[in-house]
């Protein structure tokens, strides 16, 4: 498209017909016509236009005023209500009684709450408080549950909270602590900021109790009610349900917590976001009526902002492009009528005008007709590759909805193009996967230039493999716009891979129990092999390819007995060199059966290597120290403990502790650490399970 624009852009030099000297004379004679009328035209629409804006800017800041203090009312009357409501509980004698009667303990209230302890009985006074307790609690329980609070607790001076709704009562946030002090120290109801839970937005209030006969002007509270209660849904209604809010214009609810201001946003996830542009608040704690950046930071606004209760602040909007229409209505009128009159004085010029520019027009115009069918043939071209991709192709824009899917996407799923014009990941793939899907799209919009993710999805009941690849979709200035989402099918390759491993499994289990028939001393030996391996891999802290590798090697160990004669593998006596030369040859075997196949592991090497000492001792090549793989050493100290604790023609079975004791003393050539492992695993529990197991198998 690039090449394409280079070479459509360039307009051909035999179409500059008009002579140089032609062109100057033709525009100053237009100019010396127009110049006079449209001098005139623009000192005239200016001062329309200024006295315009004055007026509109008055009207617009008195509309946006009203509307926020009607707002206000609105939020003002939902505190009241929850007032109305705790006013049941504050209000009530029996609860005022109560809590002036806990006042008076001196000792520590906790005792009411949890009960005599052993050795200390309650007094009389203590007891009947105890005593009452569950029915004061039952109380505070069903007027949460008729009033539709999520929760509540009453508080003593100390801090210490004896009547709860919850079973498990946690302590109070230092926050929460905070606010019972201020509404014991001023006497008055004390709001805290919304919090975002699991509950949605949750405001909490914290209500001084007075004892009874007594009031806010003339007593102490003697404790706190705290009551929280979800508003998530009214606040959406109380911020998107004012009729009076034209097009281009937004209600905000900002409330002031320690280091800023949030805004609150019931519609977004997380509920709470901070605001990203400073608020200047003058002295009557009002945001004043202006032109600045809107909250969100995204675009310019007239905002004004109106102090409601509880340090909140209702901030409404009018975009600057949006609530201007009328006004630039208006200036598009002024200037119809000043264009008007110059465009009068311009038709003189134009016949002129017309008269030598009229041949290179439409030249012009035929080029640009050229070239406009060229871009669409080439917009042809590419749908009809798009169409032929066999890759799935979406575009989403920034809430997650699909705004295109090539034909491909939509097969898969079961649905055409323009049914899945709209719909997000939890329409199409379903709620889990639109999840997990949400983390990739997150880091695209957090600035990732390519993401790429793995999923098992369900389309029209069959499951398949994805992998997806994500990269955002910015536009001329750079701004992101939206994210663009290749997806490839790889169901086959999977499901291949998983019947070659299955395959290589069988493979490898035939392959065991041929060794196992053919010498009875080793029948069991890979496994128990493995199954100690992998448990000192898990001591040593190693990655999961070195896991796999000792499971499939411990198998595999003993393949190259298969080749040694039987003789040699069932004699009673003691192997002479030369024997235990050509008992070595297993090695070779082995390493010539395991060659050439691919494990995807390094199973051949480790194989090969398990006979190698740390000192050079071992055999076939003599290797030392660090030449060793360390899945070798580990399956070298394994091998050599599985085969002194079993059986054989020539000895019988050694206990684990001697076992043991012969690897340590042969410090050089076992690698001290993996035989400390092997150790903390034999002495396990587990160890001893699998030995017993072994054993009797």
């Amino acid at each position: 498209m690039q090449q394409l624009r280079r070479k459509t852009d360039v307009i051909p030099e035999e179409l500059h017909t008009i002579k140089p000297a032609q062109r100057r004379k033709a525009f100053w004679i237009g100019m010396a016509i127009i110049a006079s009328v449209a001098i005139g035209a623009i000192l005239w629409v200016a001062w329309g236009l200024q006295e315009r804006e004055r007026q509109y800017v008055a009207g617009l800041q008195k509309r946006m005023e009203l509307l926020a203090s009607s707002q206000v009312q609105m939020i003002e009357a939902l505190f009241q209500v929850n007032l109305q409501q705790a006013d049941r509980v504050i209000r009530s004698e029996l609860f005022r009684l109560y809590a002036a009667e806990i006042n008076l303990v001196e000792d520590d209230v906790s005792r009411i709450v949890a009960g005599p302890l052993p050795g200390h009985p309650l007094n009389d006074e203590l007891s009947q408080l105890s005593a009452q307790l569950p029915m004061m609690q039952n109380l505070l329980v069903e007027f949460t549950r008729i009033t539709g609070f999520i929760g509540g607790r009453v508080v003593n001076r100390n801090g210490t909270v004896y009547i709860a709704t919850d079973a498990t009562t946690t302590p109070l946030r230092p926050d929460q602590s905070e606010m019972v002090k201020k509404a014991l120290d001023t006497r008055q109801n004390q709001f805290g900021p919304l919090r975002s839970t699991a509950h949605g937005l949750v405001l909490e209030s914290y209500l001084p109790i007075f004892p009874p006969g007594g009031s806010g002007k003339d007593a102490q509270p003697v404790a706190v009610l705290y009551l929280s209660k979800a508003i998530s849904d009214r606040i959406s209604e109380l911020i998107g349900g004012n009729r009076l809010i034209e097009k281009g214009e937004s209600i905000r609810l900002v409330q002031r917590v320690p280091g800023g201001f949030e805004e609150i946003v019931p519609w977004l996830p997380g509920e709470l976001r901070p605001v990203g542009v400073p608020l200047t608040l003058d002295e009557k704690q009002r945001l004043a009526f202006a032109e600045r950046t809107s909250l969100s930071g995204e675009q310019q606004v007239y905002s004004v902002g109106v102090p409601a209760s509880m340090n909140w602040w209702i901030v409404a909007e009018a975009d600057y492009g949006v609530s201007r229409e009328g006004l630039r209505g208006e200036r598009r009128v002024l200037i119809s009528i000043a264009a008007l009159l110059i465009l009068t004085f311009t038709v003189t010029f134009s016949a002129v005008w017309t008269k030598l520019v009229g041949n290179q027009d439409r030249k012009l115009a035929q080029h640009f007709e050229s070239m406009a069918q060229r871009i669409e043939n080439q917009r042809q071209l590419l749908d009809r590759i798009n169409g032929t991709i066999a890759d799935f192709i979406g575009l989403k824009d920034l809430q997650g909805r699909y705004r295109y899917v090539n034909p491909a996407f939509a097969q898969a799923v079961g649905r055409s193009t323009e049914e899945l014009s709209g719909l997000d990941d939890e329409a199409i793939f379903g709620f889990d996967t639109a999840r997990r899907l949400e983390q990739s799209d997150n880091q695209v919009q957090a600035g990732s230039d390519l993401v790429t993710a793995s999923e098992t999805v369900y389309l029209q009941s069959r499951r398949h493999h994805l992998q997806f690849s994500k990269s955002p979709l910015r536009d001329g200035e750079g701004r992101l716009t939206g994210i663009v989402s290749v997806i490839r099918d790889v169901t086959e390759m999977v499901e291949a891979q998983r019947r070659q491993e299955q395959a290589t499994q069988k493979t490898v289990e035939a392959l065991v129990r041929a060794v196992e028939l053919t010498d009875p001393y080793l029948a069991g030996h890979s496994r128990l092999m493995g199954s100690l391996a992998v448990e000192v891999a898990k001591v040593l802290n190693v990655g999961n390819l070195d896991m796999a590798t000792l499971e499939t090697a411990a198998n595999l160990s003993q393949i190259g007995k298969l080749f040694v004669d039987r003789a040699l593998l069932f004699k009673s006596e003691a192997l002479t060199a030369e024997e235990k030369k050509m008992m070595e040859q297993h090695v070779v075997h082995a390493a010539k059966v395991l060659d050439g196949i691919d494990f995807g592991l390094p199973i051949h090497d480790t194989v090969v290597q398990m006979n190698e000492n740390l000192d050079g001792s071992g055999y076939p090549k003599g290797l030392k120290g660090d030449a060793i793989m360390l899945p070798a050493r580990v399956l070298g100290a394994v091998n050599s403990f599985c085969a002194m604790v079993e059986p054989r023609a020539y000895r019988g079975a050694r206990a684990p502790e001697v076992a043991l004791e012969i690897l340590r003393s042969c410090g050089s050539a076992y690698d001290q650490q993996v035989v400390a492992a092997l150790e903390r695993v034999v002495r396990s529990s587990l160890g001893e399970k699998l030995l017993a197991k072994h054993s009797t198998t």
